[in-house]
């Protein structure tokens, strides 16, 4: 992929063909295929960029991820946000891959979320000034993601709500969707693999965007969780019967995403079971859990994980001509541990569980940092060089999904996992634009 040479056409020279007939010297393949690689490139554009925004520090312990997930009016008013980007002007190559900017100013961010908090947040645990110091975290002006599109006609999913309507629309054509190229290299195994290994990523990723949820002002559900064993060990069981929605397999590597989605009522109706059969505290009550409903404008919770094959089938593609580490195949998990004075207390165990999951984080960046490209390259070198790529290895790592604590002679410990594919995506991806440059 190395060296394309940038063509020079036009996107209305491509819309103009459909309107007026052969134009430009394009063939019709030629021009259907530049609007579908369009579109896959705006469509990658919003959703790297509402990662990006996602993974964005409010203060030391959260991200706009946690202040998002906690509503989904919250949800909604971020993904307008996001939609409302500035998209560049499309560069297509002679391989059929197209590429879009799409860019955010910080200070137009900031505004957004003090405006959303005042409106819509619920909890004590975020003030409206916090946003004020993204301005430290993020030293530029402006957040800028690109896009990249193959020509395919389906879209990536994790795209913000609405994303459809807003990219480009395409002419009124049957819908053929094949195995690409890359994954006819490998044995079908190797894809069911692959995708069983996402399903399990997306169950991680759903019970994590559940745990989100606000149940009180000063309480998660994942408070919930944590705070007693009994439920903790039973977690799992929310997100029991999730059923598949959708595959994407991408074109240029050996990564697959599965879509899983549960509805809203049975999320409800199993808090409510762990409420009545497990439940001793006072801080939540079953009234609070039924209100959540109510707070929930959509009739299923999704998510998104990603999968690979194993590495035997992996290497298979490095042989016809695919390059990925061997780590691309694994996922990386990271154990902290934390404590607090009144451990003994409900509160102290969420505190002490809190503390152990950033700590756990810490420790997965550490790793993730120190994953080697090629001979001469750490992911810690290639982000250092390049801001772009080191706001979006940040957003992967804050949706790392953390399993139940365990507290043992008065610490809590928390294991984060994060499949080593996500980050594989960021930065092979990241590397191509800037090779290009």
């Amino acid at each position: 992929m190395i060296g394309r040479t940038l063509t020079n056409v036009a996107v209305a020279c491509v819309t103009a063909f459909f309107i007026a007939g052969p134009a430009c010297g394009q063939d019709i393949s030629d021009a259907q295929n530049k609007l579908l690689a369009k579109r896959a490139a705006e469509a990658d554009a919003f959703r790297k960029l509402a990662e990006t925004v996602n993974g964005v520090r409010v203060n030391s312990q959260t991200h706009v991820r946690d202040f998002v997930t906690e509503s989904d009016v919250i949800q909604a008013d971020l993904d307008s946000f996001v939609r409302g980007a500035r998209l560049g002007h499309p560069r297509y190559y002679d391989d059929g891959v197209c590429e879009i900017d799409a860019e955010v100013t910080v200070a137009k961010l900031i505004t957004t979320l003090k405006e959303i908090h005042t409106r819509h947040y619920k909890g004590n645990s975020i003030k409206g000034t916090d946003f004020e110091q993204i301005r430290q975290t993020i030293q530029k002006d402006i957040i800028k993601v690109t896009g990249m599109g193959d020509p395919r006609p389906d879209l990536p999913p994790g795209l913000p709500e609405g994303v459809e309507d807003v990219i480009t629309q395409l002419p009124s054509q049957p819908t053929k969707l094949s195995v690409p190229a890359i994954w006819k290299t490998v044995a079908p195994q190797a894809r069911l693999m692959a995708m069983r290994a996402a399903r399990v990523d997306a169950m991680r990723r759903l019970l994590e965007r559940i745990k989100g949820l606000r149940l009180t002002s000063d309480t998660l559900v994942r408070d919930f969780i944590t705070e007693y064993d009994e439920i903790s060990t039973r977690a799992d069981g929310i997100v029991i019967g999730a059923s598949e929605v959708r595959t994407y397999l991408h074109n240029d590597e050996l990564i697959v995403d599965v879509t899983m989605e549960v509805p809203v009522s049975k999320v409800i109706t199993t808090l409510q079971q762990l409420h009545a059969s497990h439940y001793h505290g006072s801080r939540v009550t079953s009234t609070d859990i039924t209100d959540v409903k109510k707070s929930i404008q959509k009739k299923v919770f999704r998510a998104t994980g990603s999968g690979v094959p194993p590495p035997q089938f992996v290497q298979q593609a490095v042989q016809a001509g695919y390059r990925m580490p061997d780590w691309v195949s694994t996922s990386i998990r990271a154990t902290g541990r934390g404590t607090d004075p009144a451990i003994d207390t409900p509160q102290g165990r969420l505190k002490a569980a809190r503390a152990a999951e950033l700590d756990a984080k810490r420790n997965l960046a550490e790793q993730v940092y120190g994953l080697r490209i090629d001979a001469n390259t750490l992911v810690r070198d290639f982000v250092t060089e390049y801001d772009e790529v080191l706001a979006q290895v940040d957003a992967v790592l804050v949706g790392a999904a953390a399993d139940p604590p365990v507290f043992e002679a008065g610490i809590a410990k928390v294991t984060v996992v994060l499949p080593a594919a996500n980050v594989w995506r960021v930065v092979n991806q990241q590397s191509l634009i800037i090779r290009r440059r």
